[in-house]
């Protein structure tokens, strides 16, 4: 495991259980949540699939069960892939109050077993901030192609390349030039809803933020046929574009 994928577990389990109790209600109040409307708990995602029941979903950072839960409840089969035992913690005792059951590997996404998952899913789905926390986006996609079964589908959802240059999401991360290629030491992103002295506290992460292009080629030249490209707003100002989302199916 290389030395920043260690440093990004150590900055997702500081006080990460605890922060989900905070914030999105203790595992019985989330999946309450979950149970009364799964389809809103995807928000816009729910769009990019043809289908739930029965579909073998890899959830990749899937942090605190967040969309694998309703999937769930859906009908689909979920693996969560994510390196926070924490996030594990919080997801497992959540599906279990909703009633449902989920897989959850605690490993770093560049070295999950493709003994145990090569070629396993139909879906490969990934949400809010991904793509940043791995330093080779080809080496990523190439792991994302191969754990999918063939024609499979990728729906890659993301922060927008835009935020290099402008804070558009409001997650106080420091801007650069929009084509730079440097690795930047930040803070994760639960960082900033915390008191300034903890803050201090938290482990940092090493991020590589990409450009349009670069995530687009990504996709194409390894192994996927990208089928659509959509991009959304921000939260912070609606006139700016916020995330992004990439289907592409598996050649």
């Amino acid at each position: 495991m290389e030395k920043y994928s260690l440093q990004h577990k150590k900055a997702w389990e500081f006080d990460t259980y605890d922060f989900w109790v905070r914030t999105a209600g203790t595992p019985k109040e989330r999946a309450k949540k979950d149970k009364e409307n799964p389809l809103k708990m995807l928000k816009q995602y729910a769009n990019y699939f043809e289908k739930f029941e029965g579909i073998e979903i890899a959830n990749i950072c899937g942090s605190c069960g967040k969309k694998a839960i309703p999937l769930a409840l859906l009908g689909a089969n979920v693996t969560v892939f994510d390196i926070s035992e924490a996030n594990k913690k919080y997801a497992i005792e959540t599906a279990d109050a909703a009633g449902v059951k989920i897989e959850y590997e605690v490993c770093d996404i560049m070295e999950i077993d493709m003994d145990k998952y090569a070629e396993s899913f139909d879906v490969v789905f990934m949400e809010g901030g991904i793509l940043h926390y791995f330093h080779d986006i080809n080496a990523f996609m190439k792991i994302m192609n191969n754990l999918l079964k063939p024609e499979g589908k990728m729906i890659c959802s993301d922060f927008h390349p835009f935020s290099k240059i402008s804070d558009i999401l409001g997650l106080q991360q420091p801007t650069m030039s929009y084509f730079a290629t440097e690795i930047f030491e930040g803070e994760m992103a639960h960082a900033r809803f915390y008191n300034e002295e903890i803050r201090k506290q938290i482990p940092k992460c090493q991020y590589r933020k990409y450009t349009i292009s670069e995530i687009i080629n990504s996709i194409i030249e390894n192994g996927f046929s990208l089928e659509r490209f959509d991009e959304h707003p921000s939260w912070e100002n609606e006139k700016l574009p916020g995330e992004f989302t990439a289907i592409a199916k598996k050649r």
